[in-house]
Parts: structure tokens; C-alpha cells; sequence
């Protein structure tokens, strides 16, 4: 049996500002999954089922239940209000989005199902375990004198554009090795890893790229975009987390 793995939507509001013209399409709140997570994760053995917005608490557990694993996508910031800090460069915060992922992944922890976050997926991990994040690269640089990457590229979304260097004996350093590529679609990052999660990789300015809980059966986060990288090593993470939740 293949197993199931929940992936979540983005949640896009028409009342929102627009970042893409397709939202003018639609009088109504829709959730939109992205095709290269579902193509990941079916050509890893999973079966891909993506998850709409809803407020019932044991919906949320029983969803946790049936499910084998679950993957948190990228998109917007998370509300800065749920690491205790004002609103200092964070934007385009989802509200009912950050209410049911913080949900869904305490649900899906309690029941120790393997958990894969990326870009976002991993600024919700660290949130989650009381870490913080740096809201706005460019100002963090500007404030501080630290000089950083350019980390938003969208400008080459399917190319790595500067390399990452694991920590050696993490899970992810396992799987990956010492050293790649990767490409860079984020303005935030880690700035204090959350309670009992390790920092399984750096950028080459020193910005965290990785977190995992090392006594969990399978708890990771990447601050790249692997979907989109086709090159190795990137697929071995979606067969890792794949073959986790089958276990």
C-alpha cells in the first residue's frame, strides 16, 4: 500500500493583495496546490492528496490519524505574533492559513508521523518549537552591517544559485552529503532554531538552510525549493520522507 501523504494548499483570499493575476479570476477564497510538490511526491511512492482550509479540531485529528505523513509547502510569512515579535518586514500573512498549520502539524506530531517542511514548511517547524526568524533578509543586513546573499531569486527558480554546507551526522547530512547546490525563492530565515531541533545545514553567508529533531522518526525542514531542482541529490529527500512514512 502506497502510503498517504497530506500536502498542504496555498489559501488565496480575493481580498488580498494580488500577487498573480488568476486571483482576479475568483469572487471567492480557493486553495491552490503546486504541481511540482504532488509530482515529488508521487514519483517518491507517496499518493499525494492536498489539504483545504477547515476549522473543525477533530477533523484535524482524525486526518492525522488516516494520514501517513504530511508535507508543508512554501508560500507567504508566518504571523510574527506566533513567535512573541511585532511585525518588523514579514508580509502577505495568511491568517487562517497559519491557524490551521500550526494545528495540523501539532495534531500530526502528537501522532509521530513523519513531517517534511519546505521554505515555509521549515519556518513552521522552527516556529512550532519556539524558535524565531529573521523577517526581512535585505533589512536584517541593513540594520546589522552583515553581509548576506541575495536569497530571493526569482529570477532563477529552477537553477541553484549558491551552495549549502550540511552539518556533519545529521539526518540530513546523510542523505545529501557535505556540500550542493540549491536555489534560493525566500526573504526570511531562522534566526534562534527552535527547542530541540539541530541545525543540519548553512548557507556559505551562514544563514541556517536545515533543521531536524534528531529523536523524532522523521521531523525535516530545507529553506530551498527542492520540487524544483531536478538534478541530484535533491529527490533522495522526498524518497527519504516517503519511505519514512511507509514504515
Amino acid at each position: 500500500m502506497r502510503p498517504l501523504i497530506g500536502l498542504t494548499s496555498y489559501y488565496l483570499n480575493p481580498k488580498a493583495p494580488a500577487k498573480a493575476p488568476f486571483r482576479a479570476l475568483f469572487d471567492e477564497s480557493v486553495y491552490v496546490s503546486h504541481p511540482r510538490y504532488v509530482a515529488n511526491v508521487e514519483k517518491a511512492g507517496g499518493i499525494p492528496l492536498d489539504i483545504p482550509y477547515f476549522t473543525d479540531d477533530a477533523s484535524v485529528a482524525a486526518l492525522a490519524e488516516k494520514l501517513d505523513g504530511i508535507l508543508f509547502i512554501g508560500g507567504e510569512d508566518i504571523d510574527p505574533r506566533y513567535y512573541a515579535e511585532p511585525m518588523d518586514g514579514s508580509k502577505d500573512i495568511v491568517q487562517e492559513r497559519d491557524d490551521l498549520e500550526i494545528e495540523l502539524f501539532e495534531s500530526f506530531y502528537k501522532a509521530r508521523k513523519p513531517i517534511f517542511g519546505i521554505c515555509r514548511g521549515l519556518q513552521l517547524i522552527n516556529v512550532f518549537f519556539r524558535g524565531s526568524l529573521i523577517q526581512d533578509i535585505p533589512k536584517e543586513a541593513e540594520a546589522s552591517g552583515k553581509s548576506y546573499l541575495r536569497h530571493t531569486r526569482n529570477d532563477a527558480k529552477n537553477e541553484t544559485v549558491h551552495k549549502v554546507n550540511t552539518v556533519k551526522g545529521t539526518r540530513l547530512a546523510g542523505l545529501l552529503g557535505e556540500s550542493f547546490g540549491v536555489n534560493s525563492l525566500h526573504h526570511q530565515a531562522t534566526r534562534k532554531p527552535g527547542d530541540e531541533l539541530v541545525v543540519s545545514a548553512y548557507s556559505e553567508d551562514g544563514l541556517i538552510e536545515g533543521l531536524e529533531h534528531p529523536d523524532y522518526p522523521f521531523l525535516m525542514g530545507v529553506q530551498w525549493h527542492p520540487e524544483r531542482l531536478s538534478e541530484a541529490p535533491h529527490f533522495k529527500l522526498f524518497e527519504a520522507f516517503i519511505a519514512a512514512c511507509g514504515a
